[in-house]
C-alpha cells in the first residue's frame, strides 16, 4: 500500500458519510479522515480542527473538498503553505473509491498522476444515464 493520507473536508457530515459509503464497497479504509464543517461553526474553529488533523499526519496528504470556494476548500487551501498538501474539489464516491484502490494496489505513487486520475475520474463519473440506455437500445 502506498503511503498517502486522504483528508476530506466538507459542509456537514457529508465527508464522514462518504467514507462510510466507500467502506461498504472497498472495506475498511486506512489513513482516510473527514473534517466536518458543522452549522454555527466559525471559520476559526474549523481551521483549528483541520490544523489539528493535518499536524498529526506524517506521510503525504491529499485533501478532498466538496465545493470550490467553500469554507472547507478555503481552509484546506490556506493550510497548504504550512503542510504542503494538494487540494482537489468536487469529491464524490467514485473519486474516493478509485483513489483509495489506487493507493491500496500500489507501493509508490506519483502525486501528479494521482491528481490527474482524481480529476479524470471526477469528470467521467457524471453520466446522463438516459442517453446511455438509448445508445445500448439502438
Amino acid at each position: 500500500m502506498a503511503k498517502l493520507n486522504i483528508v476530506i473536508g466538507t459542509h456537514g457530515r457529508f465527508g464522514e458519510e462518504l467514507i462510510k459509503s466507500a467502506e461498504m464497497i472497498v472495506g475498511k479504509m486506512e489513513n482516510v479522515k473527514a473534517v466536518s464543517l458543522l452549522p454555527m461553526m466559525s471559520f476559526e474553529v474549523f481551521m483549528e480542527r483541520v490544523n489539528s488533523v493535518l499536524c498529526d499526519l506524517k506521510d503525504p496528504v491529499l485533501a478532498l473538498a466538496d465545493i470550490y470556494g467553500g469554507t472547507p476548500c478555503n481552509v484546506l487551501t490556506a493550510l497548504t503553505k504550512k503542510y504542503h498538501h494538494n487540494v482537489i474539489t468536487g469529491v464524490n464516491l467514485p473519486m474516493l473509491i478509485d483513489l483509495y484502490l489506487n493507493i491500496a494496489n500500489n507501493e509508490t505513487l506519483d502525486m501528479d498522476d494521482v491528481i490527474k486520475s482524481c480529476i479524470n475520474n471526477l469528470q467521467s463519473s457524471g453520466v446522463h444515464t438516459n442517453k446511455m440506455v438509448d445508445k445500448v437500445n439502438r
